[in-house]
């Protein structure tokens, strides 16, 4: 349960991005910002697997599960935006462990410098590690991916089943936990990507995709996106900010200037919390914190029990 949005700006609007991360109840996301390195070893430890690391990764600033080595959705320090969703499809869901798709986000944001970069390194890391694994904190879950990532130029949906993909470009998107793509630019399969692969969709899935895009036609600004996200529905999981044993744990809006502005709630339900503003590459801010220091922020935790008491 997820939905991802981004729209390129114009003259009069500047670019902007914005996710829900909804996770299983009461699973801890902290904001992680990591800083550009050379990297002396030549291996790299994800959430599973060994990979080949590379000689350089850029800055970002992440949301991520404290349990996982990958990113829910982030930026970086080019202003490549990724969000990923967890997609229902017909073929098994490989318990093998291998990338999951919030590492591949975080590979993507540490290895590029513009959306169209990040697709290629999404797709040759996929190609050559495959994708499985537990994306679960309580309750395992295996799931394929879909992402949308973009830079202040340009927007791409990345729909993959397996090894397989299809990308779209658009200049204005919204993704859920369902395949979309059926007229692919280029795909290594099938052009109609959705028609082959897509499982018996959750209504719910495709509710909030088209409640999200008529939103997003019309939004200018981060108050906009804020809106968007706190959104809810009579209906049940048809809900942008998730309660339940599904709940949105945290929230971030991008607006892409030359130093986008990242706002974010860093903690769950984003229909009672704040968007803390920071500014990529300035001095870092409360409640954003190191690697090293992930598991010992208690914003997330404190601000669970504030809720919980009111």
């Amino acid at each position: 349960m997820c939905d991802t949005i981004g729209k390129i700006g114009n003259k009069k609007h500047f670019s902007m991005f914005a996710k829900n991360s909804d996770r299983q109840y009461d699973e801890p996301q902290v904001m992680v910002f990591i800083h550009s390195k050379k990297n002396k070893n030549s291996k790299l430890k994800t959430t599973y697997i060994e990979i080949e690391q590379v000689e350089y990764t850029h800055a970002i600033l992440i949301s991520k599960p404290t349990w996982m080595w990958g990113a829910e959705m982030g930026i970086n320090d080019c202003g490549v935006c990724i969000g990923n969703e967890a997609i229902s499809t017909k073929t098994s869901k490989d318990n093998k462990k291998s990338l999951i798709g919030m590492d591949l986000v975080r590979l993507g944001l540490e290895r590029s410098s513009s959306a169209k970069e990040a697709i290629n390194v999404i797709i040759e890391l996929l190609q050559k590690y495959g994708q499985g694994g537990n994306c679960g904190y309580k309750k395992e879950e295996y799931y394929d991916n879909s992402f949308l990532v973009m830079d202040k130029n340009e927007l791409y949906i990345l729909e993959t089943v397996g090894k397989n993909y299809a990308i779209k470009k658009k200049k204005i998107a919204t993704i859920s936990n369902c395949l979309s793509i059926s007229n692919s630019d280029i795909y290594n399969d099938v052009k109609n990507f959705k028609r082959k692969y897509a499982d018996t969709p959750k209504k719910s899935a495709n509710i909030r995709k088209r409640t999200t895009y008529k939103k997003l036609l019309f939004a200018k600004n981060e108050e906009h996106l804020f809106k968007i996200m706190r959104t809810h529905s009579k209906n049940e999981g048809c809900s942008i900010c998730m309660h339940g044993k599904y709940e949105s744990t945290n929230s971030m809006v991008v607006i892409l200037k030359d130093k986008p502005i990242v706002y974010f709630t860093g903690c769950a339900n984003p229909c009672q919390s704040k968007y803390i503003k920071y500014v990529f590459g300035e001095d870092l801010i409360y409640p954003i914190v190191d690697e090293m220091d992930q598991n010992n922020c208690d914003f997330w935790v404190n601000q669970r029990y504030k809720k919980q008491i009111l």
